[in-house]
């Protein structure tokens, strides 16, 4: 099963969290417009107002149907930059502006929207850009006739408020990434220990079968004429194969990793010398159309083993069409004309081509004398099944749940909030101007620091109650010291900055877990700013901007943290389903390669001998004999040995055993010997075997660690010996 990964599920977490932030910043916009508005030329809040309303709302919309949202963000930047252009001519040119421009506001929004649709680095420009122009338009009449300090002072927030957010989503987002790789190959990794314990039982049941009935029929056969013991003993191991052959349960799909396995493994049987290429994804082919595959391409390998002499031999697995499979087996052998073989052959007609017809499929045979062969195998399914609706179980949140942040974004984000909150300082400090009296705003600046310190340990678990209330009366403290010492009249700028620093802190409460306590600081936090705003003699979109701005940003906030917490549920729900799947995949999938693949090659290695056995009309002879006692030794050496033989390697120690030549195999290796290995020493088997004046032969893989990976003795008929051994990459050296 092919989970979904964390990065895609992400990116559409993010989308939706933009196209929040745009939605809700139309609220404090609004409220700061309230007092600009009459001023303002109809066709511009025509254009730009309706403009950066429409883009909001499309992205929004876009963001929940799945469309991309690089339109409508190109749209409300455009909005914005364009408003931002025409600001002071769509304002009356002898009068002067009470506050800042509300567009401000949707400056930030307009950087993230362009990091998040089109790259980070159109974001920080489209930042440092946009707030050059506005520390401009500050300047002029329409801007309040800003100073430089003040128009320096807004450029600096805009730029480093809108490079945070940046920063912050792209840590977060490379955090998840990384995530992602850890886990897919910790995926991989599972998926192959499931199979591979799946096939260690299946391989133990079948060994059990081959041992207890078919080889102690085949010995007691050649030992014993005529005898009905022996025939009943082989009509049971014919009906416990055929036992063995019937499905138990439903045949789940196989896997793209499974069928490259199943390719990999019959292949390498043959042919130990094939690399292999699998670019098999998100792919589920049926069990009998996986099981016509594997015997198709061990068909197309045994014809490359015994007839084409190549050297290389390439197997290349992908999916070009939905749901598809095609297979290439190529080589660089002696290559053929395929029209001038015989319809009669049977290996290619009815094993390959035919196999692949009766599965809706298609094989092409590409071939020419001193070229090479190339086979392609493909299949695609003839209806692509409908996607199952997702049934995600729902975990109730509680009011202490956290949202889980990747252990390598947490000191990444923390020190984005310190940088934060070090700026609201600064900008505190540039502003001391503005307060009647500067000894409290250093108070309220110590306090502040201790309040983001709280906030910011122990970030690897949830934030306790007792921390989280000091934080807010921290917080609170802040708030009634810094506004004691704040003017009356007029928006007094920047040295309102613990506004910020509060609203950064508690949605940092907020994802901790602690979210009542989060709720009540903010509505304390509204209740005593909007008082502040009422007894200082602030206009109604100041007092609102004061009092009820921080409603929503901390809705945004718990939005995306919902988002987020749901997000992790359905990964973790995912997960789980994923490890079962696994296992009940993984054992299907074994009892496929049991019954279509070992079996097969059992029933062909012995399957006539023991009817014949069984019959007990049948009179067996001398050389039927011979067969059950040279059958008896091949399933021995592969039982017992399976590292070192192949079937063509069989097939020489099965003449070479019958020319007298002791042949003896000993696997001491509890792992897969690597194929640059099975390629040399299918080689100097092939060779030794072959060779006239061998009398003895004795290979033995050697276990783990060992510098010879397999050693060879030869005896010859003149009483001379030689040792050679092969290294890891498949080197030999004589002794």
């Amino acid at each position: 099963m092919n989970s979904k990964p964390k990065t895609s599920q992400l990116s559409a977490w993010v989308d939706r969290g933009v196209a929040l932030f745009c939605l809700g910043t139309l609220i404090p916009a609004s409220l700061a417009a309230s007092d600009q508005i009459a001023y303002l030329a109809p066709w511009w809040m025509l254009v730009v107002g309706g403009g950066i309303v429409l883009s909001s709302v499309g992205m929004m919309i876009a963001s929940f149907v799945g469309w991309p949202l690089r339109s409508f963000s190109l749209s409300y930047v455009t909005a914005v930059t364009f408003g931002l252009i025409t600001w002071p001519a769509a304002w009356p040119a002898d009068t002067v502006a009470t506050g800042s421009p509300w567009l401000w506001m949707c400056l930030g929004v307009a950087s993230i929207c362009l990091a998040v649709t089109t790259g980070t680095g159109w974001g920080f420009a489209y930042a440092i850009a946009s707030g050059l122009l506005f520390a401009a338009v500050r300047m002029t009449p329409s801007g309040q006739n800003a100073s430089l300090l003040g128009a320096f002072q807004d450029m600096i927030v805009l730029v480093m408020n809108a490079s945070v957010v940046i920063v912050a989503l792209g840590v977060v987002s490379n955090a998840f990434k990384q995530l992602d790789d850890a886990e897919a190959a910790s995926r991989k990794e599972a998926t192959d220990a499931a199979i591979e314990e799946a096939l260690l039982d299946e391989r133990h049941r079948l060994d059990g079968i081959v041992h207890d009935e078919v080889m102690t029929t085949l010995v007691s056969a050649a030992h014993q004429n005529n005898d009905p013991h022996v025939a009943q003993q082989a009509q049971r191991a014919v009906e416990r194969l055929a036992e063995a052959e019937q499905p138990t349960e439903a045949r789940l799909p196989v896997t793209g990793d499974q069928l490259t396995w199943l390719v990999t493994d019959v292949v390498s049987a043959l042919v130990p010398q094939a690399k292999f290429t699998s670019q098999l994804h998100n792919l589920a082919v049926p069990q009998p159309v996986a099981s016509t595959l594997g015997m198709v391409v061990r068909e197309v390998a045994l014809n490359v083993a015994k007839h084409s002499g190549a050297e290389n031999v390439d197997i290349t697995l992908t999916s070009p069409e939905p749901g598809g499979v095609l297979i290439a087996i190529s080589d660089d052998g002696v290559g053929f004309v395929p029209e001038q073989v015989p319809k009669r052959r049977l290996g290619l007609q009815v094993s390959v081509v035919y196999r692949m017809w009766a599965i809706g499929g298609k094989a092409e045979i590409l071939s020419s004398p001193g070229q090479g062969t190339v086979v392609n195998l493909s299949w695609v399914p003839s209806e692509q099944p409908a996607a199952e609706a997702e049934q995600q179980p729902r975990r109730r949140r509680s009011g202490r749940m956290m949202l889980d942040i990747p252990d390598l974004s947490r000191p990444l984000l923390a020190r984005l909030v310190w940088v934060l909150v070090g700026l609201q300082f600064l900008l505190g400090w540039t502003s001391l101007d503005q307060v009647t009296s500067i000894w409290p705003v250093f108070v309220a600046q110590a306090l502040a620091a201790v309040a983001t310190w709280l906030t910011l340990r122990h970030l690897e678990r949830p934030m306790d109650f007792r921390s989280a209330v000091a934080v807010i009366v921290l917080l609170l403290a802040v708030t009634v010291i810094v506004q004691s010492v704040l003017p009356s009249g007029h928006w007094p700028g920047y040295a309102t900055w613990h506004s910020n620093v509060v609203m950064v802190l508690l949605v940092a409460v907020l994802v901790r877990g602690q979210e009542r306590v989060s709720w009540t600081g903010v509505g304390l936090f509204a209740v005593i700013s909007a008082v502040w705003a009422v007894t200082h003699g602030m206009g109604v979109g100041d007092t609102l901007r004061a009092g009820f701005g921080p409603f929503s940003w901390m809705l945004v906030a718990q939005l995306l943290q919902s988002w987020l917490i749901d997000m992790g549920d359905r990964l973790n729900a995912s997960r789980r389903s994923s490890a079962a799947a696994n296992k009940a995949i993984a054992e299907s999938f074994s009892k496929l390669v049991l019954r279509d693949v070992w079996l097969t090659q059992l029933r062909a290695q012995v399957g006539p001998l023991l009817q014949r056995i069984a019959d007990p009309a049948h009179e067996l002879t001398e050389d039927e004999r011979a067969a059950c006692l040279a059958q008896e030794s091949r399933l021995r050496d592969a039982m017992r040995a399976g590292n070192l033989v192949t079937e063509l390697t069989s097939d020489a120690i099965d003449v070479a055993r019958s020319r007298g030549v002791d042949v003896r195999l000993v696997d001491s290796r509890g792992t897969r010997l690597p194929e640059d290995v099975r390629t040399a020493l299918t080689r100097h088997l092939g060779r030794l075997l072959t060779e006239p004046g061998t009398k003895r032969v004795v290979a033995r893989a050697a276990p783990e660690g060992y510098e010879d990976v397999v050693t060879v003795l030869t005896v010859r008929d003149d009483g001379s010996s030689e040792l050679v051994g092969l290294d890891a990459s498949g080197r030999v050296s004589t002794r």
